[in-house]
């Protein structure tokens, strides 16, 4: 499994969470690639204290929708690598919990501001960039958007970004 371009004119936003027990935080990581594969913009944040894991990826979820909106793009290809969470999202179904009410925002946001997006499921292969960014997440002191490769990232996690017209 391989990070994919979006169609042209499209733009993808990757998202994911991570989980620290020894930090008592939950780091989101939010990475926007044009359809070349450019970057675009990322953005890290962290939640306290730990949830449970469908919980936290639809915090991600949320909170990039939400950030995608105040940044007014369209055409977003959002992507997320909990399944529970995508099918939540797709399904009829309205559950009485903490995941069924941030999937009711979600759509929301989805069905007013964000009409010509939409959210699917990927492997966490493909999902690098953005599950290296939510690692990284909870060593920060504050919430950052980074508008350049994210370099501060490989300090904390040695990581490398998988944007293929970048490497």
């Amino acid at each position: 499994m391989a990070w994919t371009k979006p169609s042209s004119g499209r733009y993808k936003c990757n998202i994911d969470a991570s989980f620290s027990s020894s930090l008592n935080k939950v780091g989101i990581g939010i990475c926007i690639r044009d359809d070349q594969g450019r970057f675009v913009i990322a953005r890290t944040e962290w939640l306290t204290p730990i949830m449970e894991v469908e919980v936290g990826e639809a915090m991600g979820l949320l909170h990039a929708l939400k950030w995608v909106e105040e940044l007014q793009i369209s055409d977003m290809d959002f992507e997320v690598d909990c399944k529970r969470v995508v099918d939540s999202l797709h399904s009829n179904k309205n559950h009485a919990s903490d995941l069924g009410a941030i999937i009711i925002d979600c759509r929301r946001i989805l069905a007013t501001s964000l009409t010509n997006s939409h959210v699917k499921f990927i492997r966490r292969q493909a999902n690098e960039a953005a599950h290296r960014l939510a690692k990284a997440a909870p060593l920060l002191a504050s919430f950052h958007n980074f508008i350049d490769i994210p370099t501060l990232c490989l300090v904390f996690v040695r990581c490398s970004f998988d944007f293929p017209s970048l490497v």
